[in-house]
C-alpha cells in the first residue's frame, strides 16, 4: 500500500511550481491517498481470459461530408443577439 506523505505533497507542490496553505496540503494529502486507495483496489480486480482494450469505442466515427450545407437555424440565432445590421449580427468591439 503507498503511503501519500507531507514530503511528497511538498515535493510535488514545488514541481508544480504551486504555494499551498497547510489546509489545502492537508486536504490535498487526504484527496491524492483516496485516489491511491482506489486505484489500489481496483488492481484486486481478477481480469484472467478478459482481452485488454485499446480504446472504449469499436467502431470508426463516420466523417461528414466536406461540403456548404444551409444553416436553418440563423434565425433563432438572430433572436438571441440585441442588434443586427445589414443582415448580419452586430457585436460589441474588442477593446484593449
Amino acid at each position: 500500500m503507498i503511503k501519500v506523505t507531507k514530503d511528497l505533497v511538498l515535493h510535488l507542490e514545488n514541481l508544480a511550481r504551486l504555494e499551498l496553505s497547510e489546509e489545502q496540503r492537508e486536504s490535498l494529502m487526504k484527496d491524492f491517498q483516496e485516489i491511491l486507495d482506489y486505484v489500489e483496489l481496483l488492481s484486486e480486480v481478477d481480469v484472467e481470459g478478459v482481452e485488454p482494450m485499446y480504446t472504449p469505442i469499436e467502431d470508426n466515427a463516420e466523417l461528414r461530408t466536406n461540403e456548404p450545407r444551409f444553416f436553418e437555424g440563423r434565425d433563432l440565432i438572430v433572436k438571441n443577439f440585441p442588434e443586427e445590421k445589414e443582415s448580419h449580427i452586430k457585436v460589441p468591439g474588442i477593446h484593449r
